[in-house]
């Protein structure tokens, strides 16, 4: 019922999408030949290259048309293991056994298109496996939701991304959901109020369902959001040289019409849900960068269940009836 958090999948939240930031931000690694980048590699001027059948001497054509350009297209992976399957909008699906939750895509950089800048595309596929489900057909196969990202910044500290998703229900129960289809538009702030370590970065999300079922299982099939508005306070901790550990606070509440939530005598007012979270990442250096760039992640989140209805929703689906929720998650991944 969602991919967004799963991307925090490394750090927990705006990351909406964190293979985003990674693609964007990748430099030229002067001292190191495993270093990755998106600059076009230089052509080469070893006297060795063969040359015998290109004209006046030099390297033939094919090869120099190789060497003007490498390839712009990157990928992430993601797997984590967690105590319970939360969605953001503070659906409790699954609150026992082990729930494993593993993302993949692609990313392509496009570059500047007029006053955007940036603009970056994204596809992937995201799963959720619950041990604690043993459905007759599919075992603890819960979910896989499909998405498509659009990230552009407008200026260099706002950024916006717009993403399409499809969830997906692939278990044989009667009552199960049909496909989900929603869209959804970030609006995100990269403050430099504090220095190059630590930003809250800000951010408003605008939720749409499109059609299906609804995504909180009692409110309004489709034609209908809410609102999210959050903070992602990030602090990168440098104690241990060469080993940055990242931490991430990401903070956020939702609101959004009754029927949202609820329809017909299950309405119980506009909130939704409010969350906090407290997330670490380090990088695994003792892997070669030709691998890839690999990534630890740690955290434990926080849900308080504002909306009545969203709490009996969640008792419906897994039995928990506490507004008070803790999920705690580890996990490792990759990007390239």
């Amino acid at each position: 019922m969602s991919v967004k958090r799963s991307l925090s999948l490394a750090l927990g939240g705006a990351l909406l999408f964190p293979a985003l930031g990674w693609a964007s931000g990748l430099t030229p690694a002067a001292s190191n030949s495993d270093g990755l980048t998106l600059a076009p590699t230089a052509k080469s001027s070893d006297s060795a290259t063969p040359a015998a059948n290109a004209p006046n001497g030099s390297a033939p054509l094919y090869l120099a048309m190789a060497a003007e350009e490498a390839p712009n297209i990157h990928g992430f992976a993601n797997v984590s293991f967690g105590t319970s399957y939360i969605t953001p909008r503070g659906l409790v699906v699954e609150n026992a056994g082990v729930v494993i939750q593993p993302v993949a895509g692609l990313v392509l950089p496009i570059g500047d298109i007029g006053f955007l800048k940036n603009y970056t595309l994204v596809a992937g596929v995201w799963n959720s496996i619950n041990s604690a489900q043993g459905d007759t057909d599919v075992g603890p196969w819960n979910e896989m939701d499909f998405f498509f990202s659009m990230s552009a910044n407008v200026t260099p500290e706002i950024n916006l991304n717009l993403t399409y998703g499809a969830w997906n229900f692939p278990q044989s129960s009667l009552n199960k959901p049909s496909t989900e289809h929603n869209i959804d538009l970030k609006v995100s702030y990269a403050d430099k109020w504090f220095g190059p370590d630590f930003s809250l970065n800000p951010y408003i999300d605008i939720f749409y369902e499109i059609g299906g079922s609804s995504t909180v299982v009692q409110g309004r099939n489709g034609g209908t959001g809410y609102l999210e508005v959050g903070i992602v306070p990030t602090y990168t901790l440098k104690a241990i040289d060469g080993w940055p550990i990242t931490l991430t606070f990401p903070t956020y509440f939702s609101v959004g019409p009754e029927e949202y939530w609820g329809t017909g005598a299950n309405k119980s007012g506009h909130f939704g849900v409010l969350s906090t979270a407290v997330n670490a990442s380090v990088p695994l250096k003792f892997i070669p960068t030709r691998y890839g760039h690999w990534h630890a992640d740690f955290g434990v989140q926080y849900y308080n269940l504002l909306n009545g209805t969203l709490l009996d929703s969640g008792t419906i689906l897994s039995g928990n009836t506490d507004r008070n929720i803790f999920r705690g998650y580890a996990g490792f991944g990759v990007g390239f």
